[in-house]
């Protein structure tokens, strides 16, 4: 029996181990694409809230196995399994299992029901080349508003990241997170803005923005940056 054979055997051992039959996923992705119908279209302001305070699961150095546009892993250490949604530019991005042989994957589940626990949309990423006593990279943090006229910056300190390589995904959804451990979005009906994650490149629109009135965008939450090249970031409420 081939190595990749008896990987993927255990793969569906340890699914079935935590109860998960892979079967679910039609259903999950229908649950999904009905909750949030077009990402592009403010949102209610609860959804969001229910949505960023979700738990978040930041796995590392596993392997995943690519079937059509998902992939699906478990992590050992945890034996969870998870079905990663391949959108955007990720469809392409893995050719074979060769390029998943270690990963690390930043977990958000998406939908509500039993039947979609397992499911979530991009975040994978390539492990650090390098070690770190730390932090990768602590990057200016702060939010700029309009008070009477005056435009007012609240510094929130460095936000900082682990990651060399690091998805729009997990930067979005630790961002927004903060966000409202603060009090500063989704209470009282806080949602409009946006966070600008500008670059170091020397270029005005060498930048990445998050509107807050709506969930970052499926196709985006596989793409991934350079943490290292990130110059600061700014909350525009």
């Amino acid at each position: 029996m081939k190595l990749s054979t008896i990987a993927k055997t255990s793969l569906a051992l340890g699914i079935l181990t935590t109860g998960v039959m892979t079967t679910y996923a039609q259903s999950a992705n229908a649950e999904v694409q009905t909750s949030v119908q077009n990402n592009n279209q403010s949102q209610d302001v609860n959804d969001l809230l229910t949505y960023y305070n979700k738990p978040s699961f930041d796995h590392r150095n596993v392997r995943g196995y690519k079937t059509g546009d998902k992939v699906d892993f478990v992590d050992e250490k945890y034996n969870q399994h998870s079905e990663v949604g391949l959108v955007g530019n990720n469809k392409d991005k893995y050719k074979s299992d060769d390029d998943l042989s270690n990963i690390d994957v930043f977990v958000v589940r998406e939908g509500n029901g039993k039947q979609s626990s397992d499911y979530t949309i991009g975040g994978i990423t390539q492990p650090n080349k390098l070690t770190y006593k730390d932090y990768v990279k602590r990057v200016p943090f702060s939010v700029e508003s309009t008070s009477n006229g005056w435009k007012v910056e609240q510094g929130l300190g460095a936000h900082e990241i682990s990651k060399e390589e690091i998805s729009l995904k997990e930067l979005d959804f630790k961002l927004r997170k903060k966000l409202i451990d603060k009090k500063l979005l989704y209470t009282d009906g806080k949602k409009n803005g946006k966070i600008v994650v500008k670059m170091n490149s020397g270029k005005e629109n060498d930048k990445y923005t998050f509107e807050l009135d709506k969930k970052l965008q499926d196709h985006r939450m596989g793409d991934v940056i350079d943490s290292r090249n990130i110059e600061k970031i700014t909350v525009e409420l």
